[in-house]
């Protein structure tokens, strides 16, 4: 009698610790599959190419003047000066395909690329000529023009990447954009905070 008592204990142990064991197991597996099925959510919802957070437009002044020299000494009758305007519009934003995606302690991280300057556009029509004085021998030419524009496009660009507030906003306005995109989804703002990393 005492020996089938013994044999019906073992049994009844070994029963509890094979469910215990299997229901630890099956958490760790669903938590897994939980944490891959948010994954590609996640990546389903947002961006998979270039993703533009600010554009930057401007107005900006160019005063420009030269002479032609002879031995680094202005000749005579060559100078000419002018003060111009014209409109651009910097794109500031980075490569949605290079987001990485951790689902932890119920978080979603988003690990960001670096902000960059995706495009700059200069509108040549809004080219406006305001104050101009030439020399017959010196008079500005379309090539002048042309190389003003694109001497201005590069100081404006210069300007962009030294200005750390541009960069602050594109940040801020990718992360309010992508915590509503995913905070849309059923069952993500109830159960998960999406927390941005950033290069």
């Amino acid at each position: 009698m005492l020996r089938y008592l013994a044999v019906l204990l073992v049994l009844v142990i070994s029963m509890a610790a094979g469910i215990f064991i299997g229901v630890k197991i099956g958490g760790k597996i669903v938590e897994k599959e939980s944490n891959i099925n948010i994954n590609a959510t996640v990546k389903e919802i947002l961006p998979a190419a270039e993703y533009a957070s600010l554009i930057y437009q401007y107005t900006t002044v160019i005063t420009h003047s030269e002479a032609v020299q002879l031995f680094g000494v202005d000749i005579p009758l060559t100078g000419k000066k002018a003060i111009y305007t014209i409109d651009g519009a910097i794109k500031m934003g980075f490569n949605a395909a290079d987001i990485k995606i951790d689902v932890t302690y119920g978080n979603i991280v988003l690990h960001m690329p670096k902000i960059k300057i995706l495009s700059h556009e200069i509108y040549p029509e809004t080219f406006k000529l305001y104050d101009e004085s030439t020399s017959l021998f010196n008079p500005y030419t379309l090539k002048d023009a042309n190389a003003i524009q694109l001497a201005n496009k590069s100081e404006m660009e210069l300007k962009v990447r030294q200005n750390r507030g541009l960069y602050v906003q594109a940040k801020t306005y990718a992360e309010d954009q992508f915590r509503k995109l995913l905070e849309s989804v059923p069952g993500i703002k109830d159960k998960y905070r999406v927390v941005f990393e950033w290069n």
